[in-house]
C-alpha cells in the first residue's frame, strides 16, 4: 500500500504541475499535510519516500519551466546561488566519511527541496491568489484534526512507535505535562511551523480589493486556523515568529484601517481564548530570561564551537543532524547532533559549504528593495520577507529548516518569490520598434 501511494503520489503531482504550477504546488503540499498522519500508521520503509515522490513528480513537471531563463539580472544570480548550494554537496558525496545510504540520506536533506526556490521565483501576480486560496483550504482541515487531539487525545490518531517517538516524548505542555498537537503532521514543530509560512500569503490575499465574499471567509478562516495552529502545538520558537510577521502586518500602513480593525478583534478574540486554556500557553515560559539565555547560549556558542574545533571540514552528509530513518541509525559513523541548522551546516559540509550558506544569506537579505512599492501583493511580498528571514535567526538554536516537511518547501518557495522582482519583468513591456513605427504613422493618419 506505501509503495502504491508513493508511485500515486508522484503521478498525482506530475499531471496537476503540467496543468499549471499551483495545482503542483497544491497538490505537494495537500500531500505533505497527510504525510506525518500517513507514515505513523502505515509503518512501512516505503512510506518515508511518499512526499519525496511527490517532490519528483513536480519537479519533472515544471523542469522545462526550471530551465527557463530569468529577465532580471537577480533572477539569473538568484539561479546561480541555487545551482552552487547543490554542487558543492554532490561533489561531497564523493568523499567516503560515511556510510554510502547515510550520505545519500545527507544529500537529500542538503539539496534535494532547493529547486523549490526557482518554483517559488515563478509565481506571478495572477499565480498567487488561487495558491493562498488552496493554502487556506488546508490549513482549516489541519485545524480541525488539532482540536479533535486537543480533545480526544494524540493517542486515537498516531499509535506509539518508533516513529512517533518525538512526538510522545513532547509531553511538556501545562502542569499536567500534557502533549504538543502534532495535527496530521510528522511533530509540533512541522505543524507550527507550516502554519507560519502560510501567513505571508493569507493575509498577502486578504487585504486585496478585489475577491468574491465567500475567498474572504476562506482567507480568514485559514489565517485564525493558522495562528490557532501555533498556540496548540505549543511550539515557542513559531510563536516568536509569528508574533512578529503579525506586528508587522498591524504597523504596515499599506494595509486598509478597517481590515487592520477587524484583523485586531479576531486577535482578541484569540487571546481571550488562549487565556482560558493553559494548555495553550507554553509561550509564556519565553519570560524566563535565564533559560532563554542558557538555551540560546548552548546552541549558539558552545555546539558549535565543538563542532567547528573538531570537524572543521565536516563529518560526512547526514553525520551532523540531517533526520536519519530507523532503518539506518545503525550505519551512522561518528554520530554528533547540534541543535543549530548552521552547526548542521558545517558538520555535513565544511567550512566552504556554511559560508555559502552565510553568503546567500546575506545576499537575500539585501533583497529588500523589493518587498516596497504599492503594488497588490507588496504587503504579502513584505511579511514573506519578514518570515523568510525570522525562519533564517531561528537556525541558531534549532535544525529542520530544509528538513521539515512540508514547511521546508514552503519556505524556500516564499524565499524564492521575494528574491526577485514580482514577476521577473516589468509591469510594461515596451512595443517593439519596427510595429511602433508602422503603427504611429496610421495613428496621426487616423487623428
Amino acid at each position: 500500500m506505501s509503495l502504491a501511494l508513493c508511485i500515486v503520489a508522484a503521478f498525482v503531482t506530475y499531471y496537476l504541475g503540467r496543468r499549471s504550477l499551483v495545482a503542483g504546488l497544491l497538490s505537494l503540499f495537500g500531500i505533505g499535510y497527510a504525510y506525518g498522519i500517513l507514515r505513523a500508521n502505515l509503518q512501512s520503509t516505503a512510506i518515508y519516500f511518499l512526499f519525496d515522490s511527490a517532490v519528483v513528480g513536480l519537479y519533472a513537471a515544471q523542469l522545462s519551466a526550471m530551465k527557463q531563463q530569468f529577465l532580471s539580472p537577480d533572477g539569473q544570480r538568484l539561479k546561480h546561488w541555487v545551482l552552487l548550494l547543490i554542487l558543492w554537496p554532490i561533489i561531497l558525496f564523493f568523499v567516503p566519511l560515511q556510510d554510502p545510504l547515510i550520505q545519500v540520506v545527507g544529500l537529500r536533506g542538503n539539496i534535494f527541496f532547493l529547486p523549490m526556490i526557482l518554483l517559488g521565483a515563478r509565481l506571478t501576480r495572477e499565480k498567487l491568489y488561487p495558491l493562498a486560496l488552496g493554502l487556506a483550504a488546508l490549513n482549516i482541515p489541519a485545524f480541525i484534526l488539532a482540536i479533535a487531539e486537543y480533545t480526544l487525545g494524540i493517542e486515537r490518531f498516531f499509535p506509539r512507535n518508533v516513529l512517533t517517538d518525538l512526538i510522545y516524548n513532547s509531553n511538556d505542555v501545562g502542569a499536567l505535562g500534557a502533549y504538543r498537537i502534532p495535527s496530521s503532521f510528522p511533530n509540533a514543530h512541522a505543524y507550527a511551523g507550516t502554519m507560519v509560512i502560510t501567513l505571508p500569503l493569507l493575509l498577502g490575499a486578504w487585504v486585496q480589493r478585489h475577491r468574491r465574499r465567500s475567498h474572504q471567509f476562506l482567507l480568514m478562516g485559514g489565517i485564525i486556523s493558522a495562528v490557532l495552529g501555533v498556540f496548540f502545538s505549543a511550539v515557542r520558537s513559531h510563536f516568536i515568529v509569528m508574533a512578529v510577521v503579525l506586528g508587522i502586518f498591524i504597523l504596515s500602513a499599506s494595509v486598509r484601517p478597517g481590515l487592520k480593525l477587524v484583523f485586531t478583534m479576531g486577535l482578541i478574540a484569540v487571546g481571550v481564548l488562549v487565556a482560558q486554556q493553559d494548555r495553550l500557553q507554553r509561550f509564556a515560559t519565553l519570560r524566563d530570561t535565564h533559560y532563554v539565555e542558557r538555551r540560546v547560549q548552548s546552541s549558539v556558542n558552545a555546539s558549535f564551537l565543538d563542532a567547528l574545533q573538531q570537524f572543521p571540514f565536516g563529518n560526512g552528509l547526514g553525520g551532523g543532524g540531517t533526520s536519519i530513518p530507523a532503518f539506518l541509525q545503525g550505519r551512522l559513523h561518528a554520530p554528533l547532533l547540534i541543535e543549530n541548522e548552521y552547526g548542521r551546516a558545517l558538520l555535513e559540509t565544511g567550512i566552504i559549504g556554511l559560508a555559502l550558506w552565510i553568503a546567500f544569506l546575506l545576499w537575500f537579505v539585501t533583497r529588500r528593495n523589493y518587498i516596497g512599492g504599492r503594488e497588490p501583493w507588496a504587503v504579502g511580498r513584505r511579511l514573506a520577507w519578514v518570515a523568510c528571514v525570522c525562519c533564517f535567526a531561528s537556525g541558531f538554536v534549532g535544525v529542520g529548516m530544509l528538513l521539515s516537511i512540508p514547511q521546508s518547501t514552503m519556505f524556500l518557495m516564499c524565499l524564492g518569490w521575494v528574491a526577485i522582482p514580482q514577476n521577473d519583468q516589468p509591469a510594461f513591456q515596451p512595443m517593439p520598434l519596427q510595429r511602433a513605427r508602422f503603427i504611429a504613422p496610421r495613428i496621426k493618419e487616423f487623428a
